[in-house]
């Protein structure tokens, strides 16, 4: 598959507008024998959580100015208290790149619960697609002895550093392998003056790559603010950046065709797959006692 026909399979995947009736209604691949017999494989075959009508009348709204977005060169505004102009919508912004941005609230969710989903997750296909099933198939990791609790090393900690392999797209038809590149928060230049509670309680930054052609596609930083019952996730996607030092660098190559369409994408991807994971995170973690191994 070329570079260019994979993003003419990654342009229009949603209808405008979108309801949640056909994001539900969307394909999901067959679950191996064995995967069947998971105890979290009732996770896969369960409902996707309902996206907040709010949401979807933001996003079925169109793009929002991208004077209102925030550019990767503020990404520390979301370390900061209160809210940001646009907390859920996409736009084009003016250097041509991609813009996207959600607010998932997650009830009964934990920073302890997210930092254990980002080291248990990784380790088997299943534990990736029960997070979005429409959209995730298989994933490995770099190292996966780092993210069990034998590795010695700190929870909070364990995913810095790590590369992901995700098998995913918009939609199964779009999925492709991808590598997923972890930062600590210092080394994704976030200002640690301001990394502290009550402001923030976790961020997990990356950039991604298609390996198709090793294409840079985006950054993203999801920001965590402990909030009563719960924890506020604050997601921010820039397609069309990696990081290089610590810093932000625009992808030259003529990446992407329908950047409209990506940015859309990505913002009713992540109102897809946050929400979701918020509906069962809490019993999975009970299940599984808090443990990796």
């Amino acid at each position: 598959m070329s570079v260019r026909s994979l993003f003419v399979r990654m342009g229009k995947i949603f209808p405008h507008p979108v309801a949640m009736d056909h994001i539900r209604s969307m394909p999901r691949r067959r679950l191996t024998p064995e995967e069947e017999n998971k105890p979290y494989a009732k996770y896969f075959h369960k409902e996707l959580a309902e996206i907040p009508r709010d949401d979807l009348e933001r996003v079925n709204a169109g793009p929002v100015n991208p004077a209102s977005a925030t550019p990767i060169e503020r990404r520390n505004d979301l370390l900061e208290p209160g809210y940001l102009e646009v907390e859920t919508g996409y736009t084009v912004m003016p250097d041509g790149s991609g813009f996207a941005a959600t607010l998932v609230r997650m009830p009964e969710v934990t920073p302890e619960m997210l930092d254990w989903w980002f080291n248990w997750h990784p380790l088997e296909g299943l534990r990736y697609a029960i997070w979005c099933p429409p959209a995730h198939v298989d994933i490995g990791v770099k190292d996966p002895a780092r993210h069990l609790d034998s590795s010695g090393v700190p929870l909070r900690e364990r995913n810095e550093g790590s590369t992901h392999y995700p098998v995913e797209g918009f939609n199964l038809r779009s999925a492709q392998r991808l590598a997923i590149r972890f930062y600590s928060p210092r080394e994704f230049g976030l200002d640690m003056e301001l990394f502290r509670e009550p402001f923030i309680s976790r961020a997990y930054c990356a950039d991604v790559t298609l390996s198709l052609m090793r294409t840079p596609f985006c950054v993203f930083l999801h920001a965590v603010r402990s909030v009563a019952g719960g924890v506020e996730y604050r997601s921010r996607y820039w397609i069309g950046y990696t990081m290089r030092g610590g810093k932000p660098v625009r992808v030259r190559r003529p990446m992407p065709f329908r950047m409209m369409d990506l940015a859309r994408n990505n913002c009713l991807h992540s109102l897809m797959e946050y929400n979701n994971l918020a509906s069962f995170l809490p019993q999975l973690y009970a299940e599984m006692g808090g443990r990796i191994e």
